[in-house]
């Protein structure tokens, strides 16, 4: 038997007596390997968050402007639109101290909030063929 088989064989025998610790103590020793081999780790998956972070904050600024444009789209076909913009900024704030016998608390708080809503109201539509800038039409 060669020591590649015997190893084979121990192995084998290890996980028929005990599979769960087999497998912990295998997963062990492929992340301690990994750490010490791989310092960069860390910071490839640094990096790799902040990019994906950037692509969200860019998807979400292009989902804000076609749902701009599409309300655009809708209120420039609208016989009527109404619309109800609003805005509510508020704040506050407490200080407080307590004295007891051999005691002394200080505590602060604060809270904020900032609420816009805009509420669009459409009536009946017009049948406006699309434009481009130079006034011809344009094909959909």
């Amino acid at each position: 038997m060669t020591t590649e088989t015997a190893k084979m064989a121990v192995e084998a025998i290890k996980f028929s007596f005990n599979p769960s610790g087999y497998l912990i103590e295998r997963l062990a020793k492929k992340v301690i390997a990994e750490e010490s081999t791989s310092p960069t780790a860390i910071d490839d998956l640094r990096l790799l968050a902040e990019r994906q972070e950037i692509e969200m904050k860019m998807a979400e600024a292009q989902a804000r402007v076609a749902q701009e444009l599409a309300l655009a789209s809708r209120i420039e076909t609208a016989e009527e639109v109404e619309m109800e913009e609003y805005y509510d900024t508020s704040g506050e704030g407490s200080l407080g101290v307590q004295a007891t016998e051999g005691t002394l608390s200080l505590g602060a708080s604060g809270s904020g909030r900032k609420v816009s809503k805009r509420v669009f109201r459409f009536k009946g539509n017009t049948t406006r063929i699309p434009t481009n800038e130079l006034g011809a039409t344009t094909k959909s």
